[in-house]
């Protein structure tokens, strides 16, 4: 039995959505900004090199991360961050879900109309960034 076709996420740049495995390795990638040599992310799975390996190569396939030889190992860096992932993920869902693909769709559906007036949107985005700001 084959693989399934990937979701891609149009807000990050038609980038192929994780596998639940791929995303087990990004977040300890996430959780080192310096970025992490190969053996010390092997280290954290219980896997076979070879499916570790496997998983790093979709991953590096999938850009999202870059990697640098490190002699003998790589270094891998995360080129997208958690909470862009997270969003991307988000939007995805309420495309998919509600036919909307913006929170300020989402907010306009809320209060029964149909679209927020530019004053509206600016307000919202405001919000949001005085959340993401705390």
């Amino acid at each position: 039995m084959g693989r399934t076709p990937d979701e891609t996420l149009d807000t990050l740049g038609g980038r192929k959505k994780l596998s639940e495995a791929e995303l087990e390795f990004m977040n300890v990638i996430w959780e080192h900004p310096e970025g992490i040599s190969s053996e010390d992310l092997y280290a954290c799975f219980g896997q076979a090199r070879g499916t570790k390996s496997t998983l790093l190569y979709r991953i590096a396939e999938k850009n999202y991360v870059r990697t640098e030889r490190e002699g003998k190992h790589y270094r891998y860096f995360a080129l997208v961050t958690r909470r862009e992932y997270e969003q991307a993920i988000l939007n995805q869902k309420l495309k998919k879900r509600l036919g909307m693909n913006s929170l300020e769709h989402l907010v306009a559906a809320f209060c029964g109309k149909e679209r927020l007036t530019e004053q509206q949107a600016r307000r919202v985005r405001k919000l949001l960034k005085e959340f993401e700001d705390e």
